[in-house]
């Protein structure tokens, strides 16, 4: 399943209101430079706005392209909720790019490749990494590295997908049991 890669498709994104676990609902991508994401972003947004319920139809596949445009323009910047970027940063320079590519990832919903030069990383904690080929960077933690030379390609993002899924249901699973435990902790509290 194709997905759109237009302005409208991003102002619909936009107009849906964002949930309490945003930061969670972003795949972010890192791999080999001469390996093309921009089939894997639409693929992994496309299956996810298919298989992910509680996605609701929302996922964005953030290209490359998608995000140059987004950077150059200041009413989507503004839309994001973005300051204007600094004097001797260019929107469309890597600065702005990874800023473009935060205040994204922060709305949630979205899949993009991370292309953050060496030493920066997004200001992204709760994303789900996946790693593609041998470049995906000294240091890097992700929750998925996949070798596209012993994967099939047709196959990779329906993998990314189903282990992000796992992931997701399993983060929440996590949240609402530390939940309960805080609550049954207060109500301990409150009863001393």
């Amino acid at each position: 399943m194709m997905v759109t890669n237009s302005l409208s498709s991003f102002h619909q994104w936009l107009l849906a209101q964002p949930d309490d676990f945003a930061a969670s609902r972003t795949i972010v991508l890192h791999g080999d430079s001469c390996f093309s994401c921009d089939p894997l972003i639409d693929e992994i947004a496309g299956y996810l706005n298919e298989y992910d319920d509680e996605g609701a139809g929302r996922w964005l596949p953030a290209t490359m392209d998608f995000v140059n445009q987004v950077s150059e323009n200041p009413d989507l910047r503004k839309l994001l909720g973005m300051a204007d970027p600094c004097p001797n940063c260019p929107p469309t320079g890597p600065c702005g790019i990874r800023k473009t590519l935060t205040a994204l990832g922060r709305r949630g919903h979205v899949v993009f490749r991370s292309v953050t030069p060496a030493g920066k990383t997004l200001e992204l904690p709760d994303a789900f990494h996946a790693g593609i080929g041998d470049g995906i960077g000294e240091g890097l933690k992700c929750h998925l590295v996949l070798n596209p030379e012993l994967v099939q390609p047709k196959s990779i993002a329906h993998i990314i997908s189903d282990v992000f899924l796992d992931w997701k249901h399993e983060e929440t699973r996590r949240g609402s049991v530390d939940s309960s435990r805080n609550a049954l902790s207060s109500a301990i509290e409150d009863q001393t």
